[in-house]
């Protein structure tokens, strides 16, 4: 997430992350297919900057949620970054995991 934030990926290795947004414009989105509907409105947060969004397959631990919004605060608005995951990974969620991984490895092998 830092090195995404800082620019500091390697443009050959990762191709697909753009270039972050300009933060001063003042323009408002735009949509081909359902139009202005969303100006003028109240309540609507435009806000300016970048969006990264990481996804945890398998799960995502409270740390790395936390990382997360550090590293959000840490670019003063120019970078919103959001997580997913599968699921959120509690010390009682990670132990019936491996509970189970036996279980789980015997119905791979099986197919």
């Amino acid at each position: 997430m830092e090195d995404v934030v800082k620019d500091g990926l390697d443009k050959k290795l990762w191709p697909f992350v753009s270039d972050p947004a300009p933060t001063s414009s003042s323009q408002t989105a735009v949509s081909a297919h359902f139009g202005h509907w969303h100006k003028n409105k109240v309540g609507i947060e435009a806000r300016p900057g970048s969006s990264l969004i990481v996804y945890f397959m398998g799960g995502v631990v409270m740390s790395k949620m936390r990382a997360t919004y550090e590293v959000t605060r840490a670019t003063e608005g120019k970078w919103e970054v959001l997580i997913d995951s599968s699921h959120i990974l509690t010390p009682n969620r990670l132990l019936d995991d491996l509970k189970t991984l036996d279980q789980k490895l015997e119905d791979i092998s099986l197919t």
